[in-house]
């Protein structure tokens, strides 16, 4: 081979080189929001330098919650998995609907909100970016998805309420954020066995039952087919009448966070100090 021959060669190797990293590039997945796994107490006011990255034990966890929690909301473990859910009257607490960057600290600490829930299913590359509905104070501020998401838990005069996607109008609730899927429908299993092909989460989700809701977190990654069964396990145990049980949240942040009375201490799953593109909050009745 003579030299222009093997200049020629090496030219078009470095130009293949150059054309596989940029097609490389190209097919490299898109950098993903995954808010840290954190958990813990902290006293408020928060200092400044505050940071949110350490993780209770698994018993820590519940038992936290339980000594930080309002008088009136009981902590319940499922099972040994570690998933928990937090029982709230429904004669005792309003529900609503948070978003547009809302910080769950500032909803506990300032006003008045005894616990939040979510957050929401968000954009991979902004975590305040709703993916479909969300509806504040009446206002739709980003519009329905048709597919993906089947559920929407709203709140309206306080009361929550959760509804197939398909159902929802601008008028049924002043606020709502749409989720999926739904785990429990009608007090039945709404999870196929074939969910477990997917890779498992930690979650976040919601109950709407006879007497009370229940906010619930699963800190370890879960299947939502073993979640089901591990609620209705649980429901049939505990005597709660819970007929729609939705996911809030799982592949990128789940967040669940308790206020004390006195509002000198937050439990927390979550980081509690980032933006949220939606929560789930429950704040007491004024006594009359």
């Amino acid at each position: 081979m003579g030299q222009r021959s093997r200049q020629f060669a090496s030219n078009r190797a470095l130009v293949g080189g150059l054309l596989a990293g940029l097609i490389a590039s190209c097919d490299a997945p898109a950098p993903r929001f995954e808010a840290p796994l954190t958990s813990g107490v902290i006293t408020l006011p928060t200092p400044a330098t505050q940071r949110f990255d350490d993780r209770l034990s698994a018993g820590g966890l519940p038992a936290a919650l339980r000594a930080s929690a309002h008088a009136e909301l009981a902590v319940d473990l499922l099972d040994e998995a570690g998933a928990l859910v937090v029982a709230l009257p429904r004669e005792r607490f309003d529900a609503t609907v948070l978003g547009g960057g809302a910080i769950a600290l500032d909803a506990l600490a300032q006003d008045g909100y005894a616990l939040v829930l979510g957050s929401g299913f968000t954009s991979v590359y902004n975590p305040v970016v709703p993916l479909g509905l969300l509806q504040l104070a009446g206002a739709v501020v980003s519009e329905p998805a048709r597919h993906g998401y089947t559920r929407v838990v709203g709140a309206a005069g306080g009361e929550l309420a959760i509804v197939h996607h398909g159902d929802w109008h601008p008028g049924l609730f002043d606020s709502a954020m749409q989720v999926g899927p739904g785990i429990v429908e009608g007090g039945q299993l709404d999870i196929r066995p074939t969910e477990r092909q997917r890779p498992p989460y930690v979650r976040a989700f919601v109950a709407v039952c006879r007497s009370h809701y229940l906010a619930g977190i699963a800190p370890q990654p879960m299947h939502l087919y073993d979640l089901g069964q591990r609620l209705l396990a649980y429901f049939e145990r505990s005597g709660r009448q819970c007929d729609e049980v939705a996911n809030l949240s799982g592949d990128r942040e789940a967040l669940l966070a308790v206020a004390s009375e006195d509002g000198q201490t937050v439990a927390y799953f979550g980081n509690p100090a980032l933006p949220k593109a939606a929560i789930v909050a429950f704040r007491p009745r004024p006594l009359t």
